[in-house]
């Protein structure tokens, strides 16, 4: 397990050292905080995220935007109230957009929404497709104004599913001792990710 984790490290300074200013990568999915060395802004964000529909169920599409003011860099995820660093797929695109593209979370394809480079943008537009009924949702953003100037959790209204109104298993532990030292080992990677995230999504 040592060697794995001190692998994982060293992994992930090599990488970091070459920055991201055309997104963010799939390590940040797990603490979504930009590695700027500046502290998060704790006051009211300008920015909203906000969706075209109230409620859902599988299949639709909901168009998704974030806006507020001129920004440069965003990372976006569907998450379950109360469930932070679980991102629902799946999202996609409009055909043509340059300013966005979708993530690949570990383990999720299409989970997430970032930036495509750290040029000014005035909002951005994207769609979230559920392929099943998750239970109601939230959108979280993260918006980087400039270097130093940047917003976390950014939470749009709560997207309902009228289907399944309760959130879904992807956050719920699992209960079987048999399993305790695979979730210990689990825990440890995700926090380790979580921490070296700060390095990875500089833009």
């Amino acid at each position: 397990m040592d060697v794995v984790l001190i692998a994982l490290v060293l992994q992930c300074c090599v990488v970091a050292v070459s920055g991201y200013p055309g997104g963010a990568p799939s390590s940040s999915c797990a603490g979504m905080v930009p590695g700027h060395g500046a502290a998060v802004q704790a006051g009211a964000s300008p920015y909203t995220v906000t969706m075209t529909a109230s409620t859902y169920t599988a299949g639709d599409v909901i168009e998704v935007t974030v806006s507020g003011g001129t920004f440069r860099g965003l990372l976006v995820q569907a998450q379950s109230p109360g469930c932070f660093g679980f991102p629902l797929p799946s999202f996609s695109v409009m055909s043509g957009d340059d300013n966005v593209s979708t993530l690949a979370c570990p383990g999720q394809a299409n989970s997430a929404i970032t930036h495509t480079s750290r040029s000014d943008k005035t909002q951005a537009t994207f769609y979230w497709t559920p392929g099943q009924d998750l239970g109601h949702i939230n959108f979280r953003a993260t918006v980087v104004q400039n270097f130093n100037t940047f917003w976390v959790n950014i939470t749009s209204p709560e997207l309902r599913n009228s289907v399944n109104p309760v959130p879904g298993p992807s956050c719920q532990t699992n209960g079987n001792q048999d399993n305790a030292g695979a979730d210990l080992k689990a825990h440890i990677v995700f926090s380790i990710l979580s921490i070296l995230s700060a390095l990875f999504f500089v833009l």
